[in-house]
């Protein structure tokens, strides 16, 4: 019999404990009785991990991400930054994670401690990837000078790489769900599996777009602050940053960095998970606070234009009118074609002139 801290050999990454388990369910041994804190080893038919939780890392963690989202928390009203609240929700999914996380190392075969704790670890980290996104957009927005970036506006990109990634998010989330479930056959939880890699591909696929767009945006505004058009930008007394510009694209790289090798980390013990997972994100979280976008972003253009409620019912109005008025010159048109071939044609039937207001009857008759 094993060592209960033995692990079983895995071929993925992410879910390697859940494959774990459901590769070893063809030589389990039922009924073992729970050890310490409800750990039952992987030999076991009813285990869940692979390893023996540690109480005392999960309470680290716990109380580092409860400080580090109280900072984020903060910065989103001291810099005064809407958008802050996706980095927000990142952090407070891994706090709760890391919550369930000491629960569960304290009832280590409890399955709802550890579906909740499971789901959120795996799903928390495509947050901060839409914050990076929309970091971009803003950053396109502030810098450039038309707006763009390969042709495409800056709102629109921000937008499209959010899709992106809730896109990822759905797949993700729907094979984490499949693979977690405790009491599903074998071939539930690697269908589960297949579905998450897959939405592990996208979401790197997404991750290396949006780096070679960041790469081209950074260029393009090394191009303009050579040829002098950023100085005007952040001379302004309103606009001046407490950041260099570039510190911002550089926290954005090392946030992809971080997310690409959370993504891709074996779990195999207990230190994994930490070293590779948990404290990536920590160290992404971190990066944000001491490089937060709120330092660069600052002044005119710093974000998206937003109207107001009047502004959003006059633009309603506008649209309306214009909408009418089309219409009503297609009308014109239309009935002026009408006339015009009927002058040509020389006949004009009784029921035309019957349908036509008088004013157009008498220009038809002149």
């Amino acid at each position: 019999m094993s060592d209960p801290t033995t692990t079983i050999p895995t071929s993925t990454s992410t879910l390697s404990t859940t494959t774990a388990t459901a590769s070893s369910t063809e030589t389990c041994i039922p009924n073992m009785k729970p050890g310490k804190d409800g750990y039952l080893p992987p030999y076991s038919c009813d285990a869940l991990q692979n390893y023996v939780l540690s109480f005392g890392a999960a309470v680290l963690f716990t109380v580092l991400f409860g400080l580090i989202t109280g900072v984020h928390i903060v910065q989103a009203f001291i810099y005064k930054k809407r958008f802050c609240w996706v980095i927000i929700m990142a952090s407070i999914w891994e706090l709760a994670a890391l919550i369930l996380r000491v629960f569960l190392s304290k009832h280590q075969n409890n399955e709802n401690y550890y579906t909740s704790n499971f789901l959120l670890m795996l799903l928390a980290p495509l947050w901060i990837n839409a914050f990076l996104y929309m970091i971009l957009g803003r950053m396109v927005y502030f810098l450039s000078e038309t707006k763009k970036l390969v042709g495409i506006s800056a709102v629109r990109l921000s937008t499209i790489f959010v899709l992106f990634d809730i896109v990822a998010f759905i797949v993700q989330a729907t094979g984490a769900v499949m693979a977690s479930q405790t009491d599903a056959p074998n071939s539930t939880i690697m269908t589960g599996l297949h579905i998450y890699m897959g939405g592990v591909g996208l979401q790197q696929i997404f991750i290396l777009c949006f780096t070679g767009l960041a790469i081209l945006q950074h260029r393009q505004t090394l191009v303009q602050e050579r040829q002098g058009l950023l100085y005007l930008r952040f001379q302004d007394s309103q606009s001046r940053s407490s950041m260099g510009w570039r510190w911002l694209f550089y926290a954005l790289y090392i946030d992809l960095v971080l997310i690409t090798v959370r993504v891709l980390f074996p779990s195999n013990s207990e230190a994994y998970p930490y070293v590779l997972d948990t404290l990536p994100m920590f160290l992404a979280l971190a990066v944000l606070n001491v490089l937060h976008p709120g330092r660069v972003l600052r002044g005119p253009d710093s974000e998206f234009p937003r109207l107001s409620r009047a502004e959003k019912k006059r633009v309603k109005k506008e649209k309306k009118a214009q909408k009418a008025t089309k219409k009503a010159e297609k009308r014109v048109v239309s009935r002026q074609q009408g006339f015009e071939s009927l002058t040509e044609s020389g006949r004009e039937s009784p029921e035309f002139r019957d349908s036509i207001r008088l004013p157009e009857r008498r220009q038809l008759e002149v």
